[in-house]
């Protein structure tokens, strides 16, 4: 007959194994794991189908519309990125959408109070749906800074959205340099190691003829589970 103490250090020993499997098997059964892009307020400006052109289908040239005489003012950039779940796999078919002000700092939203002229040759939202390696690129171009109340100004950047994996994931994309950025109220709620992760640097664009203003953004979204939208 075990003694009670002996039994007690034995169900211990058994119960931590037990509780270390537990601990140990996502990385076993799942492989690596990728941290969520850090998430962002919507804000009150997100382009609705009530606000904005009908969405077609990779509608990701914000530069030029239809029929348009000419093209936005501004500078003009790339964004593109990889779309990963959290189990670092690329997820088909996922919708990103951006949505964002023009260069001189106004949204084309009807309750957006700037009184900064509007640019009627600019898009201001688009939609793209990720390949099969869940990428995603737009044409845009770099937006201006805002007032807002209390006399702040909000830094230069640029929505995103993406809808494939539960739940959705918002966030906001900023430029690495921008002067604003230190004083930003919604970066500055960002911790510091989180930040990089939505602070871009400017680099080349992938498989151009040296074009630079190419802003790489990775999006990882959801949680482990499933997606109608992605292959496996």
């Amino acid at each position: 007959m075990f003694h009670r103490g002996q039994l007690s250090r034995r169900t211990m020993l058994r119960n931590a194994l037990a509780a270390g499997a537990v601990f140990a098997a996502p990385n076993i059964v799942r492989g690596a794991v990728c941290d969520v892009t850090p998430k962002q307020v919507e804000g009150p400006f997100y382009m609705n189908d009530y606000d904005r052109k009908a969405p077609m289908v990779n509608n990701n040239d914000l530069t030029q519309i239809p029929g348009a005489e000419r093209a936005a003012d501004g500078e003009v950039i790339y964004l593109g990125g990889q779309v990963t779940d959290i189990e670092c796999k690329p997820v088909k078919g996922a919708t990103v959408e951006i949505w964002q002000s023009c260069v001189t700092g106004r949204y084309a939203h009807l309750r957006d109070p700037n009184p900064a002229p509007i640019d009627p040759y600019f898009r201001y939202s688009g939609e793209f749906l990720t390949d099969e390696e869940g990428r995603y690129s737009f044409k845009t171009i770099r937006p201006g800074p805002y007032p807002i109340p209390g006399g702040m100004m909000r830094t230069p950047h640029i929505h995103f959205r993406v809808v494939a994996l539960n739940p959705v994931l918002t966030t906001q994309m900023y430029f690495a340099g921008e002067p604003l950025n230190d004083k930003d109220i919604l970066l500055g709620h960002v911790a510091k190691a989180e930040q990089k992760r939505l602070v871009v640097e400017p680099s080349t664009r992938p498989g151009s003829y040296g074009e630079e203003n190419y802003y790489a953004f990775d999006l990882t979204i959801g949680s482990f589970g499933f997606s109608l939208q992605r292959d496996g």
